[in-house]
């Protein structure tokens, strides 16, 4: 890589901001089928069922993550582990969760475990926004959206080495992998929640 994508890579990097409440982020990738199974049976039908009563307080979050790039002929393209496809379907993720103004986690968890590019269009809403998506996919916003994950990602999760990684508040929790509903219940902002009575009992 170049000094300038580089620089690029950590210039890009967002800022890190302590806020209140309680923040569960997932990191994944779109045909990692390790990750597929979290979404498809974890990840959505939890913020599907429960969305209505979460937490002011309480913040959910997936990020599609490649494995680096390179300059192809003066501009960033991003790599990632299963070749170009899951790049592109990466881009389509992060782009809806930047261009869709509600539920932009169904459109993601639609996406992921796709085999195609065209199938993950058949993801996207027929609005503007949908078209927005597609137009950020297919651009340089889209590279540098999934850049930005990247960085993300190896600032504040620089070990996570397995996909899904996720985190409860910055530390890996291991055991939300395959129990979300109950490690979000057992969070400050969440307990006292309908959705969590029979957890805490």
């Amino acid at each position: 890589m170049s000094p300038f994508y580089l620089f690029l890579l950590f210039l890009s990097i967002p800022a890190v901001s302590v806020s209140a409440g309680d923040l569960i982020e997932v990191f994944g990738i779109a045909r990692c089928p390790d990750t597929s199974r979290f979404v498809k049976n974890q990840l959505v039908p939890f913020y599907e069922k429960f969305k209505t009563n979460f937490s002011s307080d309480f913040r959910l979050d997936f990020h599609a993550v490649p494995t680096g790039g390179h300059d192809v002929k003066g501009h960033y393209v991003n790599k990632c582990l299963h070749g170009a496809v899951e790049c592109a379907l990466n881009k389509l993720q992060m782009c809806s969760k930047k261009h869709i103004a509600g539920d932009w986690l169904v459109v993601v968890g639609c996406i992921q475990g796709l085999k195609s590019y065209p199938a993950g269009l058949n993801c996207l809403p027929d609005t503007e926004e949908g078209k927005k998506i597609k137009e950020c996919a297919e651009s340089e916003e889209g590279e540098y959206l999934l850049n930005d994950e990247n960085s993300y990602r190896y600032n504040v999760a620089p070990g996570s080495a397995w996909l899904p990684w996720i985190q409860v508040n910055g530390e890996r929790n291991k055991y939300a992998e395959y129990n979300l509903k109950t490690v979000a219940c057992g969070l400050k902002s969440m307990m006292d929640k309908e959705m969590c009575k029979d957890e805490n009992k």
